[in-house]
């Protein structure tokens, strides 16, 4: 028998598990395989963790309440709105997050001008994103003239962008601005277009911001406000100013949607947006603090008197005070989860500072007092005597990914943030993540450290989008003002469902009898021995079957990774998952694999010998070449029919059937086997089997048991 291994190194090719190969590396959507200048930067795993710092951007702005746009593979947009203290005007953010290289690029800022005076403070963020391709176009110069289209109709804004030839935004090259929309068939460009004479596909984008204030001059002159006609060019580092609307509807400006002339949606705590219907209808609901929800259509065509209108406000409920203070930091977020009570109903989260509660958004009516249709008691993991509850919860998000809520906390002395499923039976939350060991993230931090969000006494708002989740500390100052882009979704207790996992290439075992042990080379420390941290822990599975077409069934390892009791195959495979919801949230890197085994030849210590095997006796002799420098270990003689491969004997010498005999003096004189070591280069071993029958041509092996 010979010991040996077989090594995978992660640099070879890979492919997305949804086009499994079995030659390549297979990756879910949040795993990477990275390469770099050192070791360590060479490996698969999640997606390493990212970093934006608003507060060192060239124009420094604090930014809370991440918004996520998907543009495409590669590229989100993260929005962020403002955290400066209160002022007349607010700005909003955009940073470009690139999920191949988990890097945040800062792309500018708009300001928004109210048509109302007195201070702002942002409770909520949303941006919309909408696309119109219906019809075709021709375009001369600036005039665009469609045919079949219902620009006007739709609420086309003045200011947003079009392109031609195309209904796919990721595929145009040059976009134009829209200067005005005259029509439902007529547009015209703030500068000239291609020449198209024949009826051509184009596309338009608009960008709406969709924001709730609350007021610190004047209570009266907060709600909910839609800034329209906005695209992706005009976020600029020296910024753009968005005026406030007047008189006309449909332009790049900022509008007032009230809930009455004098206004009584002045608290708001949150914005929850729920998904388009058409162009003429989008509902937003607005918690308010005064234990309310007001619900807005922020595609109603606007009849306005200085910049405000009543005629996108539905309805407003009555009121029902909830258990505990209901949280105004971006509180409220519209989905659908597929569990628990309100599985299959799409409904609004909302926290206050002891409780999650859900409001189906068919229950949201005019004047209800019963609009809280259940309610979630934070039990923390463990239960209240392993970790006291907070009471001081501030935010709830939902990963659509993981079918489960992000509950976020105000970072009081006891705050911790969790990831659950939702129940109303006060059962313990599933997870607990982030730790606050006072780590600053600011670009002049020792570079021996590692990033990571501490929560740093401070409040965080997050927002999923595709298992990964934008978290954001509310923090004026650039110590502690950062935005990091987590892979909650590749956490192991979901990949079940999310299929976020790695799959190595196959490794061949042709020659292997038994198998031992996998070994996996991994960083253990990120940054410096001082300063670094251990990335969260991950576990291997294997399979030996269904290999070649991804049938077979995978077997979790052990802690200790043994192999010892798998059959072996002429393949072997390997399966990663990992734990990214932990205090650090730093996910483990893999650098290479390898497997121990034994092959199906003599054990090395020992060598055939022809000259004392004896045919008419069936005995079966070897030399004892290589000292084992102890005790000899118990050894084991297989015995096979070398023409169909049958196994004929199979003993070994702690419960011997046969006899195992040794000798010092080349065979001149034999006695009972022992476990000492090599005596001298004379030192030879045998094997008698107790029944062998005649005329059979043998194939002796002698390996470690």
């Amino acid at each position: 028998m010979s010991k040996k291994s077989v090594e995978y190194v992660f640099t070879g090719s890979t492919t997305a598990i949804t086009t499994y190969d079995s030659t390549k590396t297979s990756l879910g959507t949040l795993m990477r395989q990275e390469t770099g200048v050192t070791a360590i930067d060479n490996f698969v795993g999640p997606m390493p963790l990212g970093l934006g710092r608003p507060m060192e951007a060239s124009t420094a702005i604090p930014g809370i309440y991440p918004y996520v746009h998907s543009y495409d593979n590669t590229t989100d947009w993260v929005f962020l709105a403002d955290n400066a203290a209160v002022a007349a005007t607010r700005r909003v953010m955009l940073f470009d997050y690139n999920k191949q290289t988990s890097d945040f690029n800062w792309k500018g800022f708009i300001t928004l001008t109210f048509p109302t005076g007195g201070t702002h403070t942002f409770r909520g963020l949303r941006v919309t994103r909408d696309f119109h391709t219906g019809g075709t176009i021709n375009v001369s110069g600036t005039a665009v003239t469609g045919t079949g289209t219902t620009w006007s109709t739709d609420g086309v804004a003045s200011g947003s962008r079009i392109a031609f030839n195309t209904t796919d935004p990721t595929a145009v090259v040059t976009w134009n601005e829209i200067s005005s929309v005259g029509s439902n068939t007529s547009i015209t460009l703030t500068s000239a277009g291609p020449t198209i004479t024949s009826a051509s596909t184009y596309i338009i984008e608009e960008l709406r911001v969709v924001a709730t204030t609350t007021n610190g001059t004047g209570v009266v002159n907060g709600g909910l406000w839609v800034a329209k006609g906005l695209r992706y060019e005009i976020f600029t580092p020296g910024g753009t100013t968005i005026p406030a609307a007047v008189a006309t509807d449909n332009i790049r400006a900022v509008y007032w949607l009230a809930d009455a002339a004098t206004v009584t949606n002045t608290s708001a705590a949150g914005l929850g947006l729920d998904t388009i219907s058409s162009f003429s209808s989008h509902d937003a609901y607005v918690l308010d603090t005064a234990n309310r929800v007001f619900k807005y259509n922020i595609r109603s065509p606007l009849t306005l008197a200085g910049g405000k209108s009543t005629s996108a406000f539905v309805l407003s409920t009555g009121v029902q005070a909830p258990t505990g203070t209901m949280a105004a930091l971006g509180n409220g977020k519209i989905d659908t989860l597929f569990h628990g009570p309100g599985s299959g109903v799409k409904s609004l989260y909302w926290v206050t500072t002891t409780r999650v509660y859900r409001s189906a958004l068919s229950a949201i009516t005019s004047a209800s007092v019963t609009w809280q249709s259940d309610a979630m008691v934070e039990v923390p993991p463990g239960g209240v005597n392993t970790y006291a509850a907070s009471s001081t919860l501030s935010s709830v998000d939902i990963s659509s990914m993981l079918d489960s809520l992000i509950i976020l906390n105000t970072g009081a002395a006891n705050a911790r943030s969790y990831v659950t499923k939702y129940n109303t039976i006060s059962t313990p939350f599933d997870k607990i993540f982030l730790s606050d060991d006072r780590k600053l993230d600011q670009s002049t931090a020792d570079s021996n450290t590692v990033a990571h969000p501490s929560i740093q006494a401070s409040t965080f708002s997050s927002w999923s989008m595709g298992g990964i989740v934008y978290l954001t500390r509310h923090s004026a100052a650039a110590t502690s003002n950062q935005i990091y882009a987590l892979p909650l979704g590749a956490d192991w207790t979901y990949a079940a469902t999310t299929n976020q996992r790695i799959i190595s290439p196959s490794l061949s075992t042709s020659d292997a009898i038994k198998l031992y042990r996998l070994y996996v080379g991994r960083v253990e420390n990120l940054g410096s021995a001082s300063l670094g941290l251990s990335p969260e822990p991950f576990r291997a599975y294997y399979r030996t079957v269904g290999i070649s077409n991804n049938s077979g069934s995978w077997t979790l390892l052990p802690d200790d990774y043994s192999l010892n009791s798998v059959t072996p195959s002429t393949e072997i495979q390997f399966m990663f998952e990992f734990k990214t919801i932990g205090p650090y949230c730093i996910p483990a890197r893999i650098l290479n694999l390898s497997v121990s085994y034994e092959d199906n030849s003599t054990d090395s210590h020992y060598q055939p010998s022809i000259g004392l095997s004896d045919k008419l006796n069936k005995r079966f002799a070897w030399r004892f070449s290589t000292a084992f420098g102890s005790t000899v270990p118990t050894l084991r003689v297989r015995l096979y029919d070398a023409v169909s491969n049958n196994l004929l004997v199979d003993d070994n010498t702690a419960t011997p059937t046969g006899t195992f005999e040794k000798s010092t003096d080349l065979g001149s004189n034999w006695v009972a086997w022992t476990n000492a070591d090599k005596t001298n280069e004379n030192t030879y071993i045998r094997y008698t089997p107790a029944s062998l029958g005649d005329n059979i041509k043998v194939k002796a092996l002698l390996t470690l048991n």
